[in-house]
């Protein structure tokens, strides 16, 4: 009996289409799964860099027993604060630091004393937009839209 030998090797352009065809589905799932956990991150980031901030404003007060010297000039305080967040006190009672979050400004708001993070705000009203999606999961779907320009999210 004569044995046939098969001298052709490797995969069929049908095979290679469905192992590409595969890997793009699974793609599509994973990286709309990978940019929320990634803007969470910067979230949970941007909440515990408000609290950074208050403690450090507080420790200035302590010192000084005024907030006077850091309307002039935030970098007195003893904690540096990222390049690409904007932090500042808005009055002696209030702190707010914003950062890019989903291309949408996200901002954290603090009194200064007690240190509870209580309103986030999303500078967009576009219910879409994932930086409010990610704002209004996070303080438990307590929000109101203020203007034609931002939500607040309450604590």
């Amino acid at each position: 009996m004569k044995e046939i030998k098969n001298a052709d090797k490797g995969f069929t352009l049908i095979e290679l289409l469905v192992v590409v065809l595969i890997i793009g589905i699974l793609a599509g799932i994973a990286l709309p799964q990978y940019q929320m956990a990634v803007g969470k991150a910067k979230f949970v980031e941007l909440k515990t860099l408000t609290k950074t901030f208050q403690q450090s404003v507080q420790r200035y007060y302590i010192t000084h027993n005024t907030y006077a010297g850091i309307y002039d000039d935030i970098q007195v305080l003893d904690v540096e604060l990222p390049s690409e967040s904007e932090c500042s006190i808005i009055d002696s009672s209030l702190l707010r630091c914003c950062k890019k979050i989903f291309n949408t400004q996200m901002c954290f708001y603090m009194k200064s004393n007690t240190g509870k993070p209580f309103i986030c705000t999303a500078l967009s009203t576009n219910t879409n937009d994932l930086a409010n999606r990610l704002c209004h999961k996070e303080t438990d779907h307590s929000s109101s839209c203020i203007t034609d320009q931002y939500c607040k999210y309450y604590y």
